[in-house]
């Protein structure tokens, strides 16, 4: 099978995607974003308060390059503006999830869809998933766009899913894809 690629072509797009070297560097980037956006990010990520140094960042980096997980890095101008990439990938089913987050000041032009196709696409054509998923809070305006945007299918919603570790309680939506599906958009 083709191995996931160090960086996603996203042609006639002003940013770029990469695949996080595990350097401290990159965790201090990573932390900048986190720290700048924690409030931004806080009602949604319940990772936001794990995260407290640029020390905590690099754990966070070492262990995502030690999986091989594929996540990548997003980049505007070369400035670090969010991440995407698979959070969960069950070979037994066939189905990969993906994640997202993305800095409060690139939000609304269109950046993280056009990124999370991209990923789509490696899932279906080089992680062989037969379904992606997309999970999100359902009060998250902003991260449900995505998924709809994309055409994948509200499978519904999961009631009192995810519980923060300040006690909000979310009901989470669950968006989905097949390769049947893709297929026919491609």
């Amino acid at each position: 099978m083709a191995e996931y690629p160090q960086r996603i072509d996203v042609e006639n797009y002003d940013f770029d995607l990469y695949k996080p070297a595990a350097t401290f560097y990159v965790a201090q980037s990573l932390y900048e974003v986190v720290d700048r956006n924690r409030d931004f990010f806080r009602p949604w990520l319940g990772w936001v308060d794990y995260v407290q140094s640029p020390e905590d960042e690099f754990e966070v980096v070492k262990s995502v390059a030690r999986l091989d997980m594929n996540k990548y890095l997003l980049f505007e101008r070369m400035r670090l503006r969010g991440m995407v990439g698979v959070v969960r990938d069950d070979k037994s089913n066939q189905t990969m999830e993906i994640g997202y987050w993305l800095d409060k000041a690139a939000n609304g032009r269109g950046m993280m869809t056009v990124a999370t196709d991209r990923v789509q696409d490696l899932c279906f054509e080089i992680g062989g998933a037969n379904r992606v998923e997309i999970r999100c809070a359902t009060e998250n305006k902003a991260s449900r766009a995505i998924p709809e945007r994309l055409n994948f299918h509200l499978d519904g919603v999961l009631r009192g899913a995810e519980v923060l570790p300040n006690g909000v309680v979310h009901d989470i939506a669950v968006y989905s894809k097949l390769r049947q599906e893709w297929k026919k958009e491609r």
